[in-house]
């Protein structure tokens, strides 16, 4: 029993080449014993420098020391501490020559095979083992019939030095290998139906095929596709409609190849991908809809896509918020289907309006954001436009067969077919970076001993060119997790409105209030002018005309940008008899509502003078225009004051030219100019009606005025005096007339003031005065001081300085904001209903008279 210990106690390496020099086959098994069963015993032997002896032992001419030494040394390489050990020596040599030379059907080819997955965990090792011919020796091996367990690890092998070292793919792709592969995955599929055991090794061609697929090479996708009738790609979606994982990222792999999409399709792809999302809905994958997504870029897919449903799957997955993430790549997926109008009519069916109205939305919250808080950065931002993210699409051929290929390829598809494909878009982006998760390694092997098992206009609608002309930012989209993104979303989701906004025949609901009101207020903060060109094109369309009028867009359009081009658009539509027929048809017998909108727009809307004299003074349009003004409440009240003010204009109305501002009873001119030898003092005083005092030069006056020339030097009471009586004057008016009669500037005086001195000069005599008083007066008026004028004018009986300022507020240049607030102040005024009175007369007077 001691002999036993002692044993035990001696360092197991000195041990083991003690028997090594002395050829002891039973020693150097019993040693191999304990270091493989052993754990401390190992851990000695490896610190002591042992692996390299192991290494040295794979050549050894004894199946069971060679056995015990393969599976010792795939145990040890499957940490990185004992690879960087064994790096150096000869192991991918010795182990590549056990599976050359060693009889078919041997356990050791299995342990051989892992071993060099194990060391393929390190990309030297891999590099060394391709250099030795590790490639060949495997293909070799698994061309052969042999155990399930060699094909399990030597299938990891070959998947290991793929992924581990990329100067092996070439090799590897030209080995045919891949093709092998695939075999051996469409024979295990099949039996795994009556053997479970089976799993094991489905899920091991799947893991390499799908790392094989990453680099997604249409030469590996083409031995992919199996021996005949595509089993390789049926197996790969049998396989995902049992919810396999890593079978969704190897069709997610292969449907970003171009070329494999048409073929995929004939597989019966999109039947088996749009069951599996109606059936997982709850627990959708992401790679399963990026699949369906990619398919929908060729036009043999898209047609499979509408036949089957698809369409309506995509859609619903749109409207339902859970699924917002995938929103960008169904957006995208639908732009594919823009030419094929069979497929149109589907998603209009299915809500697609409801959609982009949404996003249109979303969009208008975005811009509105962007305008707050980033104005400063762009005004700040110094890089070259040509950095920016930009969404231009170049005019293309319609016959593309797919949208990314990088060649001139054919499509079988015509131009005018419904199925054919549309211009290329820029290439799909890998949707937030499909995470792959197969890289849980199974390093044990099954075979080492019993209880060893193993374990991705127009101008703008008809324009997306190939992947390389076109000028989409696609690293942006990719990168760029909010910005980027939504600007691709918000031009994919623009694209599809634009091609509805392209159909002559009209859409039900394209023409509604929240559809346009969305539109109007993107453009508003976003000023896209493709979003104004979708615009004008609805507006174009006359079946839209009427919808659009009963809603009051036209209104609305005035706060565009470039109002006068939506203008001109609805006014080319208005002014035909059809429409003149309608619109006279609604102030006849329409809803309250809609005569009122309708009369309103009018001003807006026709110039012709007959019609204007039909639809506003035969239809009884202008009554409804100024009851709207006179109710102050209602909805229409501002842009009833825009409509009247629109109609001035249309019909030229013009202030007439004030030659002055004069009173009814002026004062005799005929004062004699009697002049005496006595001294006059040089200033005079002036006391008013209300006790104040205005001094003023005596001579001055008497050269400006005839008026007081005689009252000051003449023959009247007042002659010589230092202080003279002023009846009906104020101070203000007063001090205003001698300011101008002194040469001196007035801009602050209120238009009170300069009105009462333009009277006072007319009644003192004082015509060059007068004139100037008049012209500052008028010069003044503004949506402030406008309604005080009228009332001025108003009081003191002066009628043409009243129609005057009636007329200059309904022409004036003014903003919408300034024109209410005059309105207003005219409004709150007692002869408020005189105001409205002497605005109609005006406004009845040209329109009646025709003459403009």
């Amino acid at each position: 029993m001691s002999t036993i210990d002692e044993k035990r106690e001696c360092p197991i390496l000195k041990e083991l080449l003690k028997h090594l020099k002395s050829e002891s086959k039973g020693g150097i098994s019993l040693c191999l014993e304990r270091i493989k069963n052993e754990p401390k015993c190992y851990k000695q032997f490896a610190k002591d420098g042992g692996l390299g002896i192991l290494v040295n032992l794979l050549r050894f001419h004894n199946l069971k020391i060679l056995n015990m030494t393969l599976s010792i040394l795939a145990n040890a390489c499957m940490t990185s501490d004992a690879r960087q050990k064994v790096r150096g020596s000869k192991i991918a040599a010795h182990v590549v020559s056990i599976i050359k030379h060693i009889k078919l059907g041997n356990t050791l080819q299995c342990r051989a095979c892992r071993l060099i997955g194990n060391l393929s965990e390190c990309n030297w090792h891999a590099r060394s083992l391709c250099q030795v011919g590790a490639i060949q020796a495997l293909v070799d091996l698994l061309q052969l019939d042999t155990n399930m367990q060699t094909y399990l690890m030597g299938v990891r092998a070959i998947r290991n030095i793929w992924t581990m070292y990329e100067g092996s793919r070439e090799e590897i792709i030209e080995s045919e290998i891949i093709f092998r592969i695939t075999g051996l995955l469409v024979m295990a599929k099949e039996k795994l139906e009556t053997d479970a055991k089976y799993i094991e090794l489905v899920e091991t061609c799947l893991k390499a095929l799908c790392a094989f697929l990453v680099t997604l090479n249409p030469r590996v996708a083409e031995q992919v596709q199996g021996e005949k009738y595509l089993q390789g790609y049926k197996c790969i979606i049998q396989c995902c409609e049992r919810n396999n994982k890593i079978a969704v990222k190897c069709l997610f792999n292969l449907c970003q190849i171009a070329e494999c999409r048409p073929i995929l399709g004939n597989s019966g792809v999109i039947e088996s991908l749009i069951a599996i999302i109606i059936k997982n809905h709850p627990g959708l994958s992401k790679e399963t809809l990026a699949s369906l997504c990619l398919l929908c870029r060729e036009a043999v897919n898209r047609a499979r896509i509408r036949l089957g449903s698809g369409l309506e799957l995509m859609l619903s997955l749109l409207q339902d918020p859970e699924y917002e993430k995938y929103h960008p790549m169904l957006l995208h997926a639908l732009v594919q289907f823009i030419y094929d109008n069979p497929s149109i009519v589907i998603m209009m069916r299915h809500g697609l309006l409801d959609v982009l109205v949404s996003r249109l939305q979303k969009m208008v919250t975005e811009a509105v954001a962007n305008e707050e808080t980033h104005v400063s950065k762009k005004r700040g931002n110094d890089s070259s436009p040509t950095r920016q993210t930009q969404l231009k699409y170049n005019k293309t051929n319609l016959g593309r067969f797919s949208s990314d290929y990088y060649r001139d390829d054919w499509s079988p598809g015509s131009a005018t077919s419904v199925s054919s494909s549309p211009p290329s878009t820029p290439p799909l982006p890998f949707y937030d970076s499909i995470e792959n998760d197969e890289n849980a390694e199974d390093n044990y092997s099954p075979v080492c001993s019993d209880t060893e098992i193993m374990d991705n206009e127009d101008e703008e609608v008809e324009s997306l060119k190939s992947c390389k002309s076109v000028t989409i930012d696609v690293e942006e989209c990719q990168n760029s997790e909010n910005s980027s993104r939504s600007n691709c979303c918000d031009a994919w989701t623009l694209i599809l409105l634009s091609q509805l906004s392209h159909w002559k025949d009209p859409i039900e609901r394209l023409a509604d209030r929240t559809t346009i009101e969305a539109l109007s207020s993107y453009i508003k903060h976003a000023k896209n002018p493709k979003a104004s060109r979708i615009l004008t094109r609805i507006i174009r369309n006359r079946a839209y005309l009427l919808p659009l009028l009963k809603q009051g867009f036209v209104f609305e359009a005035q706060t565009l940008y470039d109002s006068e081009q939506y203008t001109r658009q609805l006014c080319t539509l208005a002014q035909t008899c059809e429409v003149i027929d309608q619109l006279t048809s609604i102030l006849r017998r329409g809803d309250e509502a809609h005569k009122l909108v309708i009369a309103i727009s009018i001003p807006f809307l026709i110039k012709d003078g007959d019609d204007l004299k039909s639809l506003l003074d035969d239809y009884g349009g202008l009554a409804l225009i100024f009851r709207v003004l006179s109710d102050q409440e209602h909805n229409l009240h501002e842009n009833a004051i825009w409509s009247i003010c629109r109609l001035a204009n249309t019909l030229q109305i013009q202030p007439e030219i004030i030659d002055k501002c004069q009173v009814t009873d002026t004062v005799s001119t005929d004062f004699p100019r009697v002049y005496d030898s006595h001294p006059k003092p040089a200033m005079v005083t002036f006391e008013l009606d209300d006790g104040t005092t205005v001094d003023a030069c005596r001579h001055t006056l008497c050269q400006k005025s005839d008026v007081f020339s005689a009252m000051l030097e003449g023959n009247f009471s007042e002659s010589g005096k230092k202080r003279v009586k002023l009846r009906n004057t104020s101070k203000e008016a007063l001090d205003t007339l001698l300011l101008v009669t002194y040469g001196g500037t007035f801009e602050n005086r209120t238009i009170e003031s300069l009105l009462d001195a333009a009277l006072l000069a007319d009644k003192f005599l004082m015509p060059k005065m007068l004139d100037i008083l008049t012209e500052n007066s008028v010069s003044k008026l503004n949506y402030k001081n406008i309604n005080r004028a009228w009332n001025w004018a108003r009081a003191n009986s002066c009628h043409e300085l009243k129609s005057y300022c009636v007329k200059h507020f309904l022409t004036a240049t003014m903003t919408k904001s300034e024109r209410i607030q005059a309105f207003h102040d005219f409004s709150i005024n007692e002869s408020f209903r005189e105001f409205l009175n002497d605005a109609r007369a005006i406004i009845n007077n040209v329109l009646l008279d025709n003459s403009y």
